[in-house]
């Protein structure tokens, strides 16, 4: 049976990050840090657990809060979670390719339902969605590509 399953919202990221891979996770992996250089995440943690099987919370500009379950985490190579908010379900695939000269980083989201099904709020959460996505890319590769002490590693003691 052929599958046509077919998303209200799909967007597709990517960004070459000139720092290496396993740099490149520790940030993005660090939910708990996000609000340390993602200018439009106002909170995120994690709920239960970290990784695989994990949930976790984040919040964009204090209008719209997620809560994801993580169904794949790959260290240094793929995470990704299936998120819901007001009732829309928004899936987050994120894939990490290279070495120690740069990594490609590569974002795929899709949703459906909820907001999504009406016009005016599906142009406006997809909106939201876009403009979020391509500043949480954007910060990651500025931290990284800064050159700055805080850029170099995430604290220790976490």
């Amino acid at each position: 049976m052929l599958n046509t399953y077919r998303p209200a919202f799909k967007a597709e990221y990517n960004i070459k990050i000139f720092a290496p891979p396993e740099l490149v996770w520790d940030w993005l992996s660090r939910v708990d840090l996000w609000t340390s250089w993602r200018q439009d995440v106002s909170c995120a943690y994690w709920v239960r657990g970290e990784g695989q099987n994990g949930t976790l919370k984040w919040r964009l500009r204090k209008f719209l809060g997620f809560t994801a379950d993580v169904v794949v985490w790959r260290h240094e190579r793929e995470m990704r979670w299936d998120a819901v908010s007001y009732g829309t379900r928004v899936s987050y695939a994120l894939t990490i390719d290279g070495d120690l000269k740069g990594t490609q980083v590569r974002l795929e989201v899709t949703g459906q339902g909820g907001l999504l099904r009406n016009f005016a709020t599906r142009a406006l959460f997809a909106h939201q969605l876009n403009r979020s996505n391509e500043i949480w890319l954007g910060a990651l590769k500025t931290k990284l590509e800064a050159g700055k002490d805080d850029s170099i590693y995430p604290p220790s003691g976490f």
